[in-house]
Parts: C-alpha cells; structure tokens; sequence
C-alpha cells in the first residue's frame, strides 16, 4: 500500500487535529463501508463457500467424519474442523427431515442444500443427488399445489419408469397414510418439471398415499434443468408462487 504525506491532502484544520492525535504514526484509513462491497460479494465466491460449509456441517452431524469431509472437499482436516466446530455454523441452520425445515432453508437462500442433505441421509439416494449436481438447476419451493397435476415414475404397475415390487409399494403407502392420519411433520414431494409435465422422483408411496386419503393438495419442491421450462412454470403456475426473481 503506497504511504502519503498527510499534509499534502488534509486541510490545514484537519491536520493539525491528526498531528494532535498520531504525529509520527502510520495511519491506515479505511474506506467507507457504504463505498465497497464486501469480499466475494461481486464473484458470488462468498455465497459458494456459504452453501459448502452448510453441506459441510450436514455431513458431519450425519456421521461423516473429518478425515472423509477432507478428502471430499479438498480441504485440510484443520479447516474441516474449523467449519464444523465453528460457533456460527452458519447461524446453526439445523436440518429436520419435514417441510418447516425446508422452508427455513428456502428463506436462507439454502434450499438446494437441504435437497441434498434429505436426499443422501434421509432416502440413502446418492444416485439422485449426484445427478442433481451434474447440471445447474432451478429450485423451487416448498410450494403447494394440487396432488392431481403429479404423476408417479415409480410403482408396481406396469410401464412405471422404475419398476417396485407390489408388496412393498403397499408397505410403504400404508405407512405414509398413517402418518398423514396422525399428523406427523412430512418431508415434500420433489418433483422434476419439463414439457409441461410433472414427474415425482421421491416418494411414490407418500403421493399414493394423498390420493387414496383424498387430499387435495400438498407441499412440493419443484427442480427444473432449462431455462425454457423454468420460464413456462413461471407462467402457468404463478398462482401458486410468488416469483420475485428472474
């Protein structure tokens, strides 16, 4: 940083205050906060680093230790270790398997992390959640709307996407049911949008369940990979959420 001579930019008034007060001292003079945006603001590294130290924290209080954090993230065991102990934890946003989580997560501009986390810990289904990661998505939610628009992927019928054994399906739907009678928190239905259709990818049996207990409608997230799609969502649907963002 280049030093310069106080009394060739300070007015008279002024300099003879700062000689009162540090003659004979380097002075650094911070620029106004008003002025400058703050480190990684303008890059978005800041906010990267917000949504890997959150999954970081997930992570480890699924059970993933340090050493297995490290090497997935590239990092040292010291920084990993900084992260999860930290006091902040990034303002102790906890993770709950139910639908009040997910929108706290939302507010917090973390909603991507909390897919993730209740994809790998909670449904055991890294398949999904890797290939969530392959490409930029769009998320939204949680958000209500009707259980008829949503078509199940997966079930006993023939010509379901993904094929489950019928003794199962009806294993897993009962106990959705029972649920829904005792009125348990729930997790949402995540549904993929494209071509104007709706696909369920996670939790079947929970959609099953809504039918046969003739609900009307139910908290989803919605994931959507091209803008085109993102785009006619937008316009169809904006009934059912406020679209402050482009």
């Amino acid at each position: 940083m280049e030093y310069v001579n106080a009394k060739d930019i300070l007015p008279p008034e002024l300099l003879e205050q700062v000689q009162k007060y540090a003659a004979g001292k380097y002075l650094y003079v911070p620029q106004n906060e008003d002025d400058i945006k703050s480190w990684g603001e303008l890059s978005g590294y800041r906010e990267q680093l917000r949504k890997r130290n959150q999954m970081l924290i997930n992570k480890f209080r699924y059970g993933v230790t340090i050493a297995e954090l490290s090497k997935e993230y590239f990092l040292s065991e010291e920084t990993v270790k900084k992260i999860v102990y930290s006091k902040k934890k990034v303002e102790e946003l906890l993770f709950y398997p139910h639908i009040d989580s997910a929108k706290e997560y939302d507010e917090r501009g973390l909603l991507e992390e909390w897919i993730h986390t209740y994809l790998l810990f909670e449904r055991k289904n890294k398949a999904f959640s890797d290939g969530l990661y392959l490409e930029e998505r769009y998320y939204i939610g949680p958000i209500m709307m009707p259980v008829n628009f949503f078509h199940r992927s997966s079930g006993p019928e023939e010509g379901m996407k993904w094929q489950v054994d019928e003794d199962v399906f009806e294993e897993r739907t009962n106990r959705w049911m029972e649920k829904l009678k005792n009125n348990e928190k729930l997790p949402p239905l995540i549904i993929s949008y494209f071509d104007n259709t709706f696909e369920i990818n996670c939790n079947s049996p929970l959609h099953e369940a809504l039918v046969r207990m003739k609900m009307n409608a139910f908290p989803i997230i919605i994931w959507i990979t091209q803008r085109k799609d993102y785009e006619d969502f937008k316009q169809k649907y904006s009934e059912y959420v406020k679209f402050d963002y482009n």
